[in-house]
């Protein structure tokens, strides 16, 4: 009787905690462009007043030029600092020797967000923008695969190459690129409608959340890479914080549904880096600092540990193979190697 009872509470106990790890949700947030720099330190004193890439430089620096690098990174992106050092971690600041970066060589969009998705730079055959589907098997094409994930995935996207960078309709993933009609958040002082590619972007996903209550779902915003390109450093950094007035809707959100309370994984990074000064315009191998990246996680599973410091390097190939971690799922890229996930339980 006793052996029968154990056995009875050892299948429990399995069961529990099977059921424990399929129960898990993810978001994930890619930024295009979006530089180490402004992460961590908010607004660059080498951009923040320079009029070739600021209109009003007296109300730029009014919003978010603060006296050290920590005010004003939060003044850039309140909901970032007040939450994210508090349930998870930031890899990335290499002015704390904090080092992360791009494996692949091209050091711009489409073979960033290959190597995020993929778990490994082709150079060989991934060196453009092109709109054409990524000749590797992708991290989302394996957990739509997986018969507990499929049909529950959903990509948001301003950028409609990702499409096709992650192989989402390859895989059969509803994709929605940026629509119409969705209420946008209201963001004090700023005029978002210059910027509101993302916003609206990132409004279809909250509600999407709210009525298709998808368990994997990718969100990449572009507007960050956009106002890089087209020398406005002002509206850069407008769009880094309605990005982040967003994000604070959808975590809040997450966090008191119960559908995704205690059980959802937020993971973020970014494709490239950008150049320094007035380079800041452009980034691909030719410019310094264009394969600088990032990484944060917070929520279910993940380790607080805050704002890390004399780490790394660690490289955005690792990116997929956290995903496929998160969700227990089996992903192997297609070179046969698999790289090491960030730290998650």
């Amino acid at each position: 009787m006793k052996r029968i009872l154990f056995a009875g509470l050892l299948a429990t106990i399995l069961f529990t905690a099977c059921t424990k790890q399929n129960d898990r949700r993810v978001v994930i947030f890619s930024f295009d462009g979006l530089r180490w720099q402004e992460l961590f330190t908010g607004a660059d004193s080498a951009l923040v007043a320079d009029i070739r890439f600021v209109k009003d430089t007296a109300a730029l620096k009014d919003v978010f030029w603060k006296d050290t690098p920590e005010a004003r990174r939060e003044a850039l992106m309140p909901f970032y600092w007040s939450y994210i050092p508090e349930h998870g971690y930031l890899i990335g600041n290499r002015y704390k020797n904090s080092l992360m970066q791009v494996s692949n060589a091209m050091h711009f969009s489409y073979p960033g967000y290959s190597e995020m998705f993929t778990g490994y730079p082709d150079d060989g055959r991934v060196k453009s923008n092109a709109d054409v589907p990524n000749p590797n098997h992708t991290v989302l094409e394996a957990i739509q695969e997986d018969p507990r994930y499929n049909g529950k995935v959903l990509v948001y996207c301003s950028w409609e190459t990702i499409r096709n960078a992650v192989n989402a309709q390859r895989a059969g993933i509803p994709t929605q690129l940026r629509r119409t009609g969705h209420n946008l958040v209201n963001i004090e002082g700023l005029d978002i409608v210059d910027i509101e590619r993302d916003a609206i972007t990132l409004s279809g996903a909250l509600t999407s959340l709210k009525k298709d209550h998808p368990e994997v779902l990718y969100i990449g915003v572009g507007d960050t890479d956009k106002w890089g390109h087209w020398d406005r450093y002002d509206n850069y950094l407008k769009a880094i914080h309605v990005q982040d007035a967003y994000i604070r809707e959808i975590v809040n959100f997450c966090e008191s549904d119960p559908f995704y309370k205690g059980k959802t994984t937020f993971l973020m990074t970014c494709d490239h880096g950008r150049g320094y000064g007035e380079q800041f315009v452009d980034h691909d191998s030719s410019i310094p600092g264009s394969d600088k990246t990032w990484f944060i996680a917070f929520g279910a599973g993940v380790p607080v540990k805050g704002e890390t410091t004399d780490n790394g390097p660690y490289y955005t190939k690792q990116f997929a193979a956290t995903i496929a971690k998160v969700l227990g799922v089996d992903f192997t890229p297609d070179n046969g190697e698999k790289p090491e996930p960030f730290e998650i339980n």
